[in-house]
């Protein structure tokens, strides 16, 4: 009977020395889990923020007789695309969530052969305080598919998309960014991985149709 005491106080101390090294396994696994939900939300958000700005592009001069957008037109549709991540001001100085957010608005429109007007817009809440204030700028060149694609590699990924057949067919690519400011990754909920930025963007891209007369843009 002593025999046995001994059998069951060995093996019940070698299952405490298990449980106690699988601790800190099991929370990793959950920090890992928690990252990868965080960056699929996040993701999300992006995708989301895109098909929102591409609503608003199409019906925001719906009630005007000049149907042309503006640069100022444009920040406000991105700030109101964000608003779905962050909250108030958030998006502003200083940052709170450690990014801010920027969206890009390349129109084409094809004149012959491989070649295509572009305007590349582009409205950031990096600066200013507000819609009013925020930094924006617009552009206006000629280039051909395959410039566009060298000159942003990650529009690759919409390279087919972005063909038109017809002279005077227009594509507008919207493409909305996180992009780090006094960046920590706690800061937006993650434990254990990293958002790469920099030349892999944390970004989506979308590829419309835009209404007639709505490009190019006006400052």
């Amino acid at each position: 009977m002593h025999k046995a005491s001994c059998l069951y106080k060995r093996h019940k101390g070698g299952i405490l020395i298990e449980f106690t090294f699988s601790i800190p396994i099991c929370i990793i696994l959950l920090f890992f889990v928690n990252d990868h939900y965080r960056i699929y939300e996040l993701k999300h958000k992006l995708k989301s923020s895109a098909y929102l700005a591409a609503s608003m592009v199409q019906q925001l001069t719906n009630n005007r007789s000049y149907k042309r957008l503006t640069t100022k037109d444009l920040a406000r549709i991105t700030f109101a695309s964000c608003l779905n991540l962050f909250h108030t001001n958030t998006m502003f100085n200083p940052w709170p969530f450690g990014i801010f957010f920027a969206i890009d608005y390349d129109w084409l429109k094809k004149l012959d052969g491989n070649n295509y007007q572009w305007n590349e817009t582009w409205a950031t809440t990096q600066q200013g305080t507000s819609p009013d204030t925020m930094y924006t700028g617009t552009s206006n060149t000629k280039v051909t598919l395959d410039r566009l694609i060298t000159v942003y590699p990650a529009l690759k990924s919409v390279q087919s998309e972005l063909v038109c057949y017809n002279e005077g067919e227009e594509k507008l690519i919207i493409s909305c960014y996180f992009r780090p400011k006094n960046f920590n990754k706690s800061k937006i909920g993650l434990f254990l991985i990293n958002l790469v930025f920099g030349n892999k963007d944390f970004g989506y891209h979308l590829v419309i149709t835009p209404k007639p007369g709505l490009f190019p843009i006006e400052k």
